[in-house]
């Protein structure tokens, strides 16, 4: 195993990386977006995911396979390089960077990812440390992984898509789309209807935990989207012109 005495940053969740290797993941994680502007969507996102895979990793239900603690080394890098597939592909122009993160990551994504981490982590982290963050990675969409890094990871990445920032990523593309503010309204009522987030959370994630995390978070989306209807619809002006006695029907028709 390498010894590296190179000089470790903390990152905004307190993980500690080599200061080149987080610097050079970040410049692959920031793409290119609208005219001279950089999107770090993608940054952010790897952020919080990371930040998430480090508590897992102290969840007793993340140990249910085996008794061995979880490398926290480990499932940090893989987190850190999980989505960098994504970049590459925005680089390549083979995706547009408003669609970043707007499907499953595919194998090919995660190849890119593995390729990244080896040349980027392979001459600064130890050889056993950068396998299981391969590994990780590679297995993270398998339901059926037996690394627990690879769960652990793979929870972190889908508890990071429910909640408010489903609905940010998903107002982000509707924009880049062309699509009206409506739209997100009736997305989220159409995913009620037909249980969307109940199926998402019973096949994504496997510990009760971040199920239980994951709906407390819906119930925060159900309630911001309760305000965004309000808002967008001027609907707690009409209703206090209406306790006043104004009529706003006759406006409320010519709007519509």
């Amino acid at each position: 195993m390498r010894v590296h005495k190179q000089r470790d940053v903390p990152l905004e969740f307190g993980v500690s990386l080599p200061e080149s290797l987080v610097a050079a993941v970040r410049q692959l994680l920031i793409v290119p977006g609208v005219g001279q502007a950089d999107d770090i969507w993608l940054w952010e996102h790897t952020q919080r995911v990371m930040q998430l895979a480090r508590l897992l990793s102290l969840l007793p239900e993340a140990r249910e396979i085996g008794a061995d603690q979880p490398s926290l080394d480990g499932t940090t890098l893989g987190a850190l390089f999980a989505d960098v597939g994504w970049a590459a592909q925005v680089r390549s122009g083979e995706i547009n960077h408003w669609h970043v993160l707007s499907r499953p990551t595919n194998d090919i994504q995660r190849e890119l990812a593995v390729r990244a981490l080896k040349e980027h982590a392979g001459e600064c982290m130890p050889t056993e440390t950068v396998e299981i963050a391969a590994g990780a990675i590679r297995e993270c969409n398998n339901r059926y992984a037996r690394q627990v890094e690879a769960r652990i990871l793979s929870e972190a990445e889908n508890l990071d898509e429910i909640g408010i920032l489903y609905i940010l990523r998903q107002n982000r593309q509707f924009q880049a789309d062309g699509a009206p503010m409506d739209q997100l309204v009736v997305n989220w009522g159409r995913h009620l209807e037909y249980h969307y987030w109940d199926a998402r959370i019973n096949d994504c994630l496997r510990w009760e935990t971040t199920r239980h995390i994951a709906r407390e978070r819906l119930r925060a989306v159900g309630q911001f989207m309760e305000a965004l209807a309000r808002d967008r619809g001027a609907l707690d002006l009409q209703n206090a012109l209406e306790n006043m006695g104004v009529d706003t029907i006759s406006i409320s028709d010519e709007s519509a």
